[in-house]
């Protein structure tokens, strides 16, 4: 879920308050916290030691009482008479007067003599000797003393008659309600206990205490013990907090009870609740008011930058309007201004890169996409209109920017262009296909054939420029709508089919597109699929021609030539397949298998003695494979076969793309001991002079000059001038194409070394050119003749 700007600035700002407010809330009861704690810490000693003083005055005012009843002459005269009845009632009765549980008469041999609470304490030896010798020099003693697990603050007087006679004992019970006494007239917290160790000192007993709450006493006695002496402690038990004291009483023997003091932190923050409430009130208030004021401040920030925002959304539609200045703040008013000429300027970039993407830069002219739609868009709106798409190449642009550069070249293709709008008129739509090629659509019945003359001449004039003259020659390849297509892109593409054609041909520079020779329909494509499967599965079958030493009378040699038969479309001419491999990359793989094939054969042909040489012939991709010689010689040896057996055929045209590569691998078949043959001479392109550089031995009259050979004098001429020139050149000479006795006669008198045609035989089958070899005229040449 996405969340507005407005949303997320308000909560932004009510989630700043809360963590500020929060923050002060904290630190102020951290504060405040921290600071009743020392001041409770503090607090708690004070009434403690108070609490200590409180005791030493109340055993200070018994002592005083006791002192007075040591003079009473009564008591002294029943002690002195030894009347213990007397000195029981009346040591009774005091106790009952100043809170004492117990009171004793001691003789000064430490026996005591009378014991108001135990009778069979008579006649023991007081405990605490150390209270009479205190007693006898300071005139009194106090002490707090431990008996039956029971605490007592001692009190001891001598009775002087004059001189001291014995001793009066108080004991003050330190119990629980001592302690409630002594704790009100101190102030002291409600948390009060007196402890002291066993025995042992592994386990404290309690004496006294003021509350009968366990779980206050688990705080104020951790682990059943006291917790460190003299220091405060803050501890924290479930819900409760408590501030814990311990302390020693005072006085001797004072390290046998300790006496421990708590205070509730709770109890210590009840007066400040009301002002926490009232804080946390305020802060609530301040929340929702902050939480108006934030809305407003949020609702007036966000609503230009929302209005903006949906500027901005609909500049990113594709709506380039400038939007109206903003009435905002001055930094609103700035970002209005920007994103409106933002706006302004991404809809100009636009319009040129609109514009760039459908137009040629050079010549301004529509490009392909743009001529595309524009048919479509023709054909869409009328479906029975009839047009010509004519596209016109110019075959000499790379050699004119490798002359005189690409400036000049994009200046001629403007003036092609301009001279193509001319002539194209109002109705035709030129645009710009390639670096070679424009396009000329013209919706409606025309004549294209005759568009195209009119545009041979009118664009194939001369360009000048200055002291430069450039001859503008043209190739136009025409298609027509509806007869090759409906859709732009496709008589577009099928236009540049018949371009490519036209430029290939040297007479007539404009081709009609002709499905049956276009190499890219999806029913060549099937057929190359085919071929690359049967090169795999070896479905592929190498006829032999015989080859006739005319001069032996014999068969010399044999040219394969690759026969296929397709398993669904039956026999394969192949002009169907050699052309489109040659085209598609796979006539490397056919030339292999052929090359292969036929040295196979070769060696089956030695086994059987018959010195019958192989010819395979080679394509201009085969002449730019480097390791094709390679290849060649990895199957003489893998079949015993001699170089000297087999004859490549190549024509003269395949040289002509790339020579010094093809004639570096020509030389190096060449050393191999092949024999290289010029397949088709005399239709080529190459001089005598030129074929001089080709390590060839053999030249093959092309059959066009052998056919009519017998009734065709000129014809005649030529073959005996190239059988001579030939022999001149250190060639062997074949005929190629011979149909009948006569030109096989003819050939035989002027010297030509070979013959191969239908007269003698058509291309058979390994098994049928076996037949032949028995039952024809002409028997092999074998082994043994060779010489």
């Amino acid at each position: 879920m996405v969340v507005s700007f407005r949303n997320r600035l308000a909560v932004f700002m009510i989630l700043t308050l809360v963590v500020v407010q929060g923050a002060t809330a904290l630190i102020v009861y951290g504060v405040t916290r921290e600071a009743l704690i020392n001041q409770s810490e503090l607090q708690l000693t004070n009434e403690l030691d108070l609490f200590f003083r409180q005791m030493g005055a109340v055993s200070q005012r018994v002592a005083e009482s006791v002192q007075v009843l040591s003079l009473d002459y009564a008591l002294r005269q029943a002690v002195a008479s030894q009347n213990d009845q007397t000195v029981r009632s009346a040591l009774r009765n005091f106790g009952r007067r100043v809170g004492a549980a117990r009171m004793q008469w001691i003789d000064m041999d430490g026996i005591i003599q009378v014991d108001t609470a135990d009778e069979v304490a008579r006649r023991l030896s007081f405990h605490e000797r150390d209270l009479l010798d205190q007693a006898v020099v300071d005139g009194r003693a106090r002490g707090i003393s431990i008996v039956d697990g029971k605490a007592y603050w001692i009190i001891l007087v001598p009775v002087l008659a004059p001189i001291p006679i014995g001793y009066i004992g108080a004991h003050i019970p330190l119990d629980d309600a001592i302690v409630e006494q002594l704790r009100k007239l101190s102030t002291l917290p409600q948390e009060v206990v007196l402890i002291t160790p066993d025995s042992n000192g592994n386990q404290w007993n309690i004496l006294a205490k003021s509350v009968d709450s366990a779980a206050v006493l688990d705080q104020l006695l951790p682990n059943h013990g006291p917790p460190p002496l003299n220091l405060p402690l803050l501890r924290q038990g479930g819900a409760r907090e408590d501030i814990v004291l311990a302390k020693r009483l005072p006085g001797r023997d004072a390290t046998r009870v300790v006496a421990v003091v708590g205070f509730s932190l709770d109890e210590a923050l009840k007066p400040y609740r009301p002002a926490i409430f009232a804080a946390s009130v305020l802060l609530m208030i301040g929340l929702v008011a902050a939480l108006f004021c934030t809305s407003l401040i949020a609702r007036s920030v966000s609503r230009p930058i929302e209005a903006l925002a949906i500027i901005a959304r609909r500049i990113a539609g594709g709506d380039y309007t400038p939007p109206a200045a903003a009435q905002e703040t001055e930094e609103i008013s700035q970002l209005s201004g920007a994103l409106a000429n933002m706006a302004v300027a991404i809809g100009e970039r636009e319009d040129r890169i609109r514009f760039q993407a459908r137009h040629d830069v050079i010549t301004g002219l529509p490009n392909r996409l743009s001529l595309t739609d524009a048919i479509d868009r023709d054909l869409a709106e009328r479906p029975d209109i009839k047009g010509s798409l004519l596209v016109v190449g110019m075959p000499r642009v790379q050699e004119i920017v490798n002359t005189l550069g690409h400036d000049f070249r994009d200046r001629m293709m403007r003036s092609v262009g301009q001279r193509l709008l001319s002539t194209a008129g109002p109705i035709g739509q030129v645009a710009r296909v390639s670096d070679i090629a424009f396009a000329l659509w013209l919706p409606g019945a025309r004549d294209p054939s005759q568009t195209a003359q009119g545009l041979m001449a009118g664009v194939g004039q001369d360009y000048r420029e200055g002291d430069i003259t450039v001859d503008v020659a043209t190739a136009i390849g025409i298609v027509s709508s509806p007869e090759h297509g409906r859709e732009g892109s496709l008589l577009l593409q099928r236009a540049d089919t018949a371009l490519h054609q036209a430029l290939e041909k040297a007479d007539d520079r404009v081709v009609v597109y002709d499905v049956a020779r276009d190499p890219h329909t999806s029913d060549r494509l099937s057929l190359m699929s085919d071929l690359r499967e049967a090169l795999d599965a070896d479905h592929l079958k190498l006829f032999y021609q015989p080859k006739i030493d005319l001069a032996a009378g014999r068969i010399a040699g044999a040219e394969g030539l690759v026969r296929w038969t397709h398993a669904v479309r039956g026999f394969v001419p192949p002009d169907s397949f050699i052309g489109l491999a040659e085209e598609t990359g796979n006539i490397r793989r056919l030339t292999h298998w052929a090359v292969k094939t036929g040295i196979a054969q070769a060696a089956d042909w030695a086994r059987r003695g018959m010195n019958i040489r192989i010819s395979v012939n080679l394509s201009v991709r085969d002449l730019a494979d480097p390791t094709l010689p390679q290849r060649v010689a990895e199957e003489l040896e893998k079949q015993g076969v001699l170089p000297s057996a087999v004859i490549l055929e190549i024509t003269e045209s395949a040289i002509m793309g790339e020579p010094d590569k093809a004639i570096s691998v020509l030389r190096r078949l060449a050393e191999m001991g092949i024999d290289l043959s010029i397949d088709d001479f005399g239709v080529g392109q190459s001089s005598f002079a030129y074929l001089r550089r080709l390590p060839v031995r053999e030249i093959k009259i092309d059959k066009s000059f052998i056919l009519k050979l017998a009734g065709n004098a000129e014809d005649a001429t030529i073959v005996r001038s190239i059988v001579e020139l030939g022999h001149n050149l250190g060639y062997r000479v074949t005929a190629e194409g011979v149909e009948d006795e006569g030109s096989m006669n003819f050939l035989r008198e002027i010297g030509c070394d070979y013959a191969q045609g239908y007269f003698i035989a058509k291309a058979m089958a390994t098994d049928g050119f076996d037949r032949f070899l028995i039952e024809s005229r002409w028997p092999a040449l074998q082994a043994e003749a060779v010489g």
